[in-house]
């Protein structure tokens, strides 16, 4: 996942409404027409597919209607070659970015009840109901992101996956956010495979490391109705670019091209009928250093299908260097299909047809999964819901006197210091989360203010250094990170015009000890390398503590009891 990554969904039952995202692709065996009349009978089919692929009621959008149209028109074209009993279709079934979500939850537009695992499971069991061959695949970045998985070091979720049977999933970028062992015991919890092409452990590459890490595997093969389908994993290349080497506890990684090809190259022999790639990276309008698909795809072709994650976007499908791609959005809001037609007498691959569907409160949840994760949903609200503090006034997180981010250094700086270590300042930013409301303050407060685990990271860094990050910081537009409590200003020329420390000027040759977040000791995902470079210096003394930045904000308001 890329953090706070914006998408707009439709409010309907249908597909995302975009102008930029094309119509689900169709492919059509080359010696057919291509061109079904539209007819009235064209429109009851669409409308029965529809229903079939989840999108119930009425109120269809038009992307909804011509997905499920063009679904049918495929169809019926190989059906004019052929009776229908000559065609099988394979379904792929996916998930992408759940987060930990089970129960529905909001979008990044504010939407309500939309979403959760326990929908998305309605709708996989349905679609298993009505096509005898299906597959089902996950997209990565499966537990960090809720109270509820976080109890159970992710357990839940792989508990959940084990129930409905999933036949793999891949390894995103959030999945090592509690480290190597965390993620060593949900590579054992799995009953499924994990893939991850592009990753090594300990300089091995997947699929020859030694202990628990050879449960992550470069592809596997399944098959099902006859047809054999690959699989292959790729990772996100922007793993060291967010989380430490501590904290990837040996985890490199290789272009995922490179390893893509070499993937191709091993599945030759095998003579699968069809290749899906699982990936960690996703929808852009251009590549970028965390979603290279374009570059992938053009070092690596042969594959017939990408499944995407890690970018929040809803695109049902495109065509990418010969490739259909289709990307289910986040936290189960879509869960995503894509049938593959194979004739039965040539056992080629004939049809390919990608979708994905919003999951509304006109799908229900799944009793099964609400009955098997009632004990952590119960333990976690009443969690989330326990006050620890009280606010007599709103803290504003207005940029020019943010008094929510001066108290989250404050709070970071008190738990260094009780584990015996001082620090002269912090640098941090807020998350746009707003300000503190006056009134209790519960824990769920503090999710909202720190919504990722990090762990606090020191160094020990020069006057004209923080200067540096300070100029650097200053070109990520929307971002509020600060040197607290350092006071610092910069004409519009670019020029330093003050740069004090608790109220004098600093002296050019002092050297600070500042505190960090592990996101942004590392970049902040390459929008800060040169502060990634001066922290990675030896005499920088670069340390990661155990002091998590969320356990770090509750402490220091239950120390405070009344913040005012």
């Amino acid at each position: 996942m890329e953090r706070l990554a914006m998408t707009r969904t439709s409010r309907t039952s249908g597909t995302r409404l975009s102008s930029r995202a094309p119509l689900p692709a169709v492919d059509f065996p080359r010696d057919s027409p291509t061109r079904p009349l539209l007819s009235s009978a064209f429109a009851c089919h669409a409308r029965r597919a529809c229903h079939d692929r989840g999108m119930s009621g009425t109120n269809f959008s038009r992307r909804s209607f011509l997905s499920c149209a063009a679904a049918w028109a495929g169809s019926q074209v190989t059906g004019l070659r052929s009776n229908p009993e000559d065609f099988r279709t394979v379904s792929i079934l996916h998930t992408t970015d759940l987060h930990g979500h089970i129960l529905p939850t909001r979008n990044y537009d504010g939407v309500e009840n939309l979403g959760g695992f326990a929908r998305c499971a309605t709708m996989i069991r349905n679609w298993r109901r009505q096509t005898p061959h299906t597959l089902l695949i996950d997209n990565g970045d499966v537990y960090q992101g809720t109270a509820a998985s976080h109890s159970t070091r992710g357990e839940l979720m792989m508990r959940m996956f084990n129930r409905l049977g999933y036949d793999a999933w891949t390894l995103g970028n959030h999945d090592f956010d509690w480290g190597p062992q965390v993620l060593r015991a949900n590579l054992a919890h799995s009953q499924s495979p994990v893939l991850g092409a592009n990753l090594t452990f300990d300089g091995k590459p997947a699929g020859s490391a030694d202990g628990e890490w050879r449960k992550v595997v470069p592809w596997i093969i399944r098959e099902t109705g006859g047809f054999r389908i690959a699989i292959i994993g790729v990772v996100t290349p922007g793993l060291p670019f967010w989380l430490s080497p501590e904290t990837l506890g040996g985890a490199g990684l290789l272009p995922p091209g490179d390893a893509l090809k070499r993937c191709l190259d091993e599945l030759r022999a095998e003579k699968p009928d069809a290749i899906v790639v699982s990936s960690h990276m996703g929808w852009r309008q251009q590549d970028d250093f965390a979603n290279p698909l374009r570059e992938m795809l053009r070092t690596a072709p042969g594959a017939d299908v990408l499944l995407a994650g890690h970018s929040h976007q809803d695109q049902p499908s495109w065509n990418l260097e010969g490739v259909l791609c289709s990307q289910a959005s986040y936290h189960g809001i879509h869960c995503g299909r894509v049938d593959l037609t194979f004739d039965l007498q040539s056992r080629k691959l004939v049809g390919r047809i990608a979708s994905t569907v919003l999951m509304d409160a006109s799908h229900e949840t799944d009793p099964a999964v609400l009955e098997a994760a009632d004990p952590e949903l119960k333990s976690s609200s009443e969690l989330l819901a326990r006050n620890i503090g009280h606010a007599t006034r709103e803290f504003s997180a207005d940029p020019r006197n943010n008094e929510v981010l001066d108290l989250l250094c404050q709070c970071f700086r008190e738990a260094l210091e009780r584990e015996g270590t001082k620090v002269h300042g912090v640098f941090h930013g807020t998350f746009g989360t707003g300000s503190l409301p006056a009134g209790d303050i519960t824990i769920a407060d503090c999710w909202r203010m720190l919504p990722y685990e990090n762990l606090l990271v020191t160094a020990e860094i020069g006057a004209s250094e923080i200067l540096e990050i300070f100029k650097e910081e200053r070109e990520n537009r929307g971002s509020d990170r600060v040197f607290w409590p350092f006071d610092i200003q910069m004409s519009r020329s670019k020029e330093i015009v003050r740069f004090d420390h608790q109220g004098a000027p600093v002296d050019p040759d002092a050297r600070f000890t500042i505190a960090f977040n592990s996101y942004d000791s590392q970049s902040g995902g390459r929008s800060m390398m040169r502060l990634r470079e001066i922290l990675m210096q030896p005499q920088a003394k670069r340390r990661v503590t155990g002091i998590d930045t969320r356990g770090a904000l509750i402490d220091g308001i239950l120390n405070r009891k009344t913040l005012s």
